[in-house]
């Protein structure tokens, strides 16, 4: 009679996906992009007082995805709903993330046009959402509209703690998620350069009525949207409104390949 030992489970390997070669596709496909990339760079070292991780991908104002995604060249997020941030129980979301860096920038950009859409896009958006208050979005006067960033934050998966934990685990949704994240031609994002919100500062197309001065002249706060994300809206005394969007955007990505 003989035994049969269980089948040894295959040892992860990962590495950096290299961002040079996607870069110079991205600069040649979208005309703005390397110029989007060093404007963003800048900021991020100005405000970090270090410099931008390798690899980094620019990704825009992204809100669609988040670190531990795992996305391929034709999906985003294809590992949704299965996550290794959990934090119920005893579990500890330190185990899995680093925070290597963050500052509270609370800094005007200088933007160009293409950045300068983005971030009125977003605002536009934000507005819209804003409930009794979303008629401002067709009063926004772009003129001398000026946008600020709030706290920059840099953070990433341990990438050895989450090796460690798929090697051992025996959870189904585990288990899955490692048959995903090893398929040949899936990417991790295990890195990230966020910003948590921004806020405009505007005049409207018109003068604020009496009662717009009664209602702003103290900060009143807003709900942007069902997913929990806030904000806020008030007179300054020269009559231009400052909108606070807190909403979290991620801005630059590092990914890993794993097998």
């Amino acid at each position: 009679m003989r035994c049969h030992s269980a089948p040894e489970k295959k040892e992860m390997h990962f590495e950096v996906l290299d961002v040079g070669i996607v870069n110079d596709s991205l600069s040649a496909h979208q005309a703005n992009y390397k110029e989007n990339f060093n404007i963003w760079k800048a900021v991020y070292e100005q405000c970090m007082h270090d410099s931008l991780f390798p690899n980094a991908f620019y990704l825009g104002l992204q809100h669609n995805l988040g670190i531990g995604s795992i996305s391929n060249q034709t999906a985003q997020n294809i590992n949704s709903p299965i996550t290794v941030l959990d934090t119920s129980g005893k579990s500890d979301i330190f185990d899995i993330i680093a925070v290597n860096n963050s500052a509270n920038c609370f800094s005007k950009i200088n933007l160009n046009k293409d950045l300068q859409d983005s971030f009125y896009k977003e605002l536009i958006r934000s507005l819209k959402n804003a409930g009794y208050y979303s008629y401002l979005s067709d009063l926004v006067d772009t003129n001398q509209i000026t946008f600020k960033i709030g706290t920059l934050i840099d953070i990433a998966i341990r990438a050895d703690s989450l090796v460690s934990l798929l090697q051992r685990t025996k959870d189904s949704s585990l288990l899955i998620f490692r048959q995903i994240l090893t398929t040949p031609g899936n990417a991790l994002f295990v890195r990230a350069g966020m910003i948590f919100g921004f806020d405009a500062q505007f005049h409207l197309k018109r003068k604020p009525t009496p009662e717009e001065v009664g209602k702003f002249k103290n900060e009143i706060f807003i709900k942007l949207d069902d997913k929990g994300d806030k904000g806020s809206i008030q007179l300054l005394p020269d009559q231009s409104l400052k909108v606070v969007v807190n909403k979290n955007y991620t801005v630059f990505g590092q990914f890993y390949v794993f097998n």
